[in-house]
């Protein structure tokens, strides 16, 4: 290549560079819980994101519900949102309500970070690759063995939870996408341990 195409190739790319606008993206996420996932995801360091997380303190079927009327009542204010997305647990919810708000969700362009059985789960899966039957009552006790503090549920330990797993976030998507593999069969409810929340992650890491 001459000089002078080296030169010419140079100023192209800069020109298109130049000409490239980033489109700002938004985010409605609809939690269960009041305190660690909306703290959790608020956490994520975003330059061409604005996130609303709000926690409802609701479940499945009714979270779902609450998450269509909020973005009906924001589109009716004129601002509509890229992505809406809901959190929720299995938790002991029975598993027809369980799996009727994930196409509930679906049905109405919701898109959904479930876990079997609770968040916390995916918490665990930046550690270990957990897998089989394990209730939610053993998370907090095995979190604060592998954090080396007390796990607490109270506002800003979820952002805290964030920074210090954050190294660990590839191991603990692929931990949740290898699981996911291999249990799903069509009925969430019955796929324990299993979590969704690694998809809401990496379409937030789009956007850091």
């Amino acid at each position: 290549m001459s000089k002078k195409q080296k030169k010419d190739h140079r100023k192209s790319n800069l020109t298109r560079r130049i000409g490239v606008r980033v489109i700002k993206q938004s985010f409605l996420i609809v939690c269960e819980g009041e305190n660690t996932e909306p703290d959790y995801f608020k956490a994520f360091r975003m330059t061409a994101v604005t996130i609303k997380a709000v926690g409802q303190a609701m479940n499945t079927v009714s979270l779902v519900n609450k998450a269509i009327s909020i973005r009906e009542a924001e589109r009716a204010k004129k601002h509509s949102y890229d992505q809406c997305w809901v959190v929720f647990d299995k938790d002991d919810y029975p598993d027809n309500d369980f799996n009727q708000a994930i196409l509930l969700a679906q049905n109405n362009g919701l898109r959904v970070a479930y876990s079997n059985q609770a968040f916390e789960y995916w918490f665990l899966l930046h550690f270990n690759r957990y897998m089989g039957a394990i209730h939610r009552n053993q998370y907090p006790e095995m979190l604060s063995r592998l954090i080396g503090m007390p796990y607490r549920k109270t506002q800003g330990f979820g952002a805290l939870m964030y920074r210090f797993l954050l190294s660990r976030q590839r191991q603990a998507i692929d931990n949740a996408d290898a699981i996911l593999a291999e249990v799903s069969h069509g009925n969430p409810a019955q796929e324990e341990s299993s979590t969704t929340v690694q998809n809401l992650v990496v379409e937030l890491n789009k956007y850091l």
